[in-house]
């Protein structure tokens, strides 16, 4: 079996305690949260980087490392810790923004080595997800997202042996179930 976890709020606990720490931090350098909370919204659909934040805020570089520090707290250390049972050929990344920011994150959380590959896209993880399939089309392939909308136009069809979850407030415990015993 082979699984494509997605990185935000799935292997990461990036929107209610991540954005969370980002969102203290500038206050500390002193932007208003309400600003930059506004920045955010409109640069986040273009590949959010927070470095872009940084300089549109005057913010010296060095508060980049300082957000980033500590990055390893929001990480979903009990879907690690499977992850690291399955083992590296078996996982992959594919997850959605900034490729030099989502590449940061995952690599400050110190989990690159147990993917045999990531992949940062900024439309929709379709092609990424059926290439994986295509490439182990005689497995099932689990691909494992927090938003609905990643798993529109898949083409379970062509791809009989892929199967999703919707990692919600009950993900973890759907993962687990389909897990092999």
């Amino acid at each position: 079996m082979k699984y494509i976890f997605d990185f935000d709020d799935v292997l990461f606990y990036n929107t209610k305690q991540f954005k969370e720490h980002m969102y203290v931090c500038l206050e500390k350098a002193g932007v208003p949260r309400a600003s930059a909370e506004e920045y955010y919204k409109e640069v986040r659909v273009s590949g959010f980087w927070l470095k872009e934040i940084l300089t549109h805020f005057s913010i010296k570089e060095d508060w980049y490392e300082k957000i980033l520090e500590g990055s390893e707290n929001f990480l979903n250390k009990d879907l690690v810790n499977i992850i690291m049972k399955l083992g590296k050929k078996n996982c992959y990344i594919v997850t959605h923004g900034g490729e030099k920011w989502q590449q940061d994150k995952i690599k400050k959380v110190g989990i690159p080595h147990l993917f045999s590959k990531i992949v940062v896209i900024q439309g929709s993880k379709k092609e990424a997800v059926e290439k994986i399939c295509a490439k182990h089309i005689n497995e099932k392939v689990i691909f494992i997202d927090d938003k609905i909308k990643h798993f529109e136009n898949l083409d379970f069809k062509k791809y009989p042996n892929l199967q999703t979850i919707l990692y919600d407030d009950k993900g973890f415990e759907k993962f687990i179930s389909i897990l092999p015993q």
